[in-house]
């Protein structure tokens, strides 16, 4: 059975040859990781393009209106505040999600901030300098937590994930009481491709929340999409855009009245 390469490293003084051993396996289910990874991307991207050519014209339809959407929603609650409106449209669109929001459109997903936030928190508490040891543990979580608040206040969350990797501070402690040098040299190769492993993974689970390849395994489900499947996927998009014009044309009567 393959090891799951987010439990920690067991402690450390073992012989050089478990280590080894250790390191040839990690080794092997990175490759294993790597052309996974690379086998769906490339499918998916393949998928894309095809995916384009049928739904291009749909999916930019409904992308503008839902923008469009958001803005009138925007105007009215902004109106809806200078007016004292308790029950203004950014609480009714809070209390009901979209329902066109899980469309299998040709597109990115929408960027979760949400997430975001609770990805920085997690880091905040495992990286804060207040929780160092030593010297060269303030050192380490300084230097985390400094590009942690750097990534999030850009927005950047590709650079969160990646800082997800990095040494916890209790492999960093357990390094520091390796002896030898060749021993501290595996296990440092040992958990950067643990490290590694982690970020693979990660890029793996964007991948496939990513609405293309959700669409793209709706299709896979399939020998072969034919065009009776290529043409109901379009009715649902063509529904959808069909909402949302009328919520549209809804919010933009009441803003013209108000």
């Amino acid at each position: 059975m393959a090891q799951n390469p987010l439990l920690p490293i067991q402690a450390a003084g073992r012989p050089h040859e478990q280590l080894h051993a250790d390191l040839r396996q990690a080794q092997e289910e990175l490759r294993a990781a790597e052309a996974e990874l690379a086998a769906e991307q490339a499918a998916v991207n393949a998928f894309r393009m095809h995916a384009r050519l049928m739904l291009d014209d749909l999916a930019d339809a409904i992308l503008s209106l839902r923008a469009r959407k958001q803005s009138l929603l925007t105007a009215l609650a902004l109106q809806d505040a200078a007016d004292d409106d308790p029950l203004g449209p950014t609480a009714e669109a809070n209390a009901q999600p979209d329902a066109d929001d899980d469309l299998p459109l040709p597109t990115p997903t929408p960027r979760d901030r949400a997430a975001e936030k609770r990805l920085y928190r997690e880091l905040a508490r495992r990286f804060h300098p207040d929780l160092a040891e030593t010297a060269a543990e303030l050192a380490y979580r300084t230097s985390v937590m400094t590009a942690v608040n750097a990534a999030y206040t850009a927005g950047d969350a590709q650079a969160l994930y990646d800082l997800a990797g990095e040494l916890e501070p209790s492999e960093l402690r357990e390094l520091a009481q390796i002896e030898t040098r060749e021993a501290r040299q595996l296990r440092e190769r040992l958990m950067q491709c643990r490290r590694r492993q982690r970020k693979v993974a990660r890029q793996l689970d964007n991948l496939r929340r990513e609405s293309t390849a959700r669409l793209w395994r709706l299709a896979r489900e399939l020998d072969e999409p034919n065009e009776n499947w290529w043409a109901a996927v379009r009715r649902e998009l063509a529904a959808a855009r069909a909402r949302l014009e009328g919520e549209v044309a809804a919010l933009e009567e009441r803003l013209a009245q108000v």
